[in-house]
């Protein structure tokens, strides 16, 4: 039993280890998508200002404010996949925390009857010895 609490040990730091990385991935993606959100702001004040060189410039412009609203789409598709991922690593995580717990309270719970039966053993060994 105290094998096995080990090993539930580990596999809840490795979990926890998951899903700290599965939420700072998830940090990362929503970062992309403000700066990409960012980026096509720019890229629209650049085209609403009234230059005559940007005249020459507007399908390079138009092109990439659409490269960059597809890199956006992309990016919240991902968003949504990786907090699917995150919250089922913290499902992972609990799940083996209450394990963990559980095996603790039998441990607990086989220790304590251990030495209930050992009590009661030394109390019969001490009725049938005699007294001098």
């Amino acid at each position: 039993m105290k094998q096995r609490l080990k090993k539930i040990d580990r596999l809840i730091k490795v979990q926890q280890h998951l899903h700290k990385k599965a939420e700072l991935d998830l940090v990362s993606l929503q970062r992309k998508e403000g700066e990409l959100k960012a980026a096509q702001e720019d890229l629209l004040q650049t085209m609403g200002e009234s230059d005559a060189l940007h005249g020459l410039f507007v399908d390079v412009l138009a092109k990439r404010l659409k490269d960059l609203s597809l890199e956006e789409i992309r990016t919240q598709a991902e968003i949504v996949g990786q907090k699917s991922l995150t919250v089922e690593r913290a499902l992972q995580v609990k799940r083996s925390e209450k394990m963990h717990s559980r095996l603790k309270g039998d441990i607990r719970h086989m220790q304590e009857k251990a030495e209930l039966a050992e009590i009661l053993e030394g109390m019969a060994r001490k009725e049938h010895t005699s007294l001098p």
